[in-house]
């Protein structure tokens, strides 16, 4: 095998030295990515959770609204059958008023 001469044996260590910290820095970087995988998985799982949580209060809040406008409407039915009990029954007593006032006016005068 030839000898080489140092100017090419210094060029192949430093070509190897280079080789050497592309690879660390590499796997320096692989590392890194897998944490920030790790972390962007674990808001995922927090973002859903959170959703979900979101959903189902806004599912609550819907229902309760649903039952409230129920309530309300069925309390709203109940005051206007009141309301249209009421206003018979004053026609009744202006009707048997204005009757007797009537019967009043065409009875004879004694």
């Amino acid at each position: 095998m030839p000898h080489l001469r140092q100017e090419t044996i210094a060029i192949i260590g430093v070509g190897v030295a280079l080789a050497v910290l592309g690879l660390s820095v590499a796997a320096g970087l692989r590392d890194e990515i897998r944490a920030v995988r790790a972390e962007v998985e674990a808001v995922r799982v927090e973002a859903r959770a959170d959703r979900d949580a979101i959903r189902a209060e806004a599912r609550a809040d819907r229902e309760a609204d649903r039952a409230e406008a129920r309530a309300d409407r069925e309390e709203f039915q109940r005051q206007i059958l009141r309301l249209t009990e009421r206003q018979g029954e004053l026609t009744g007593l202006v009707e048997g008023l204005l009757r007797e006032r009537r019967e009043a006016e065409e009875a004879p005068a004694p």
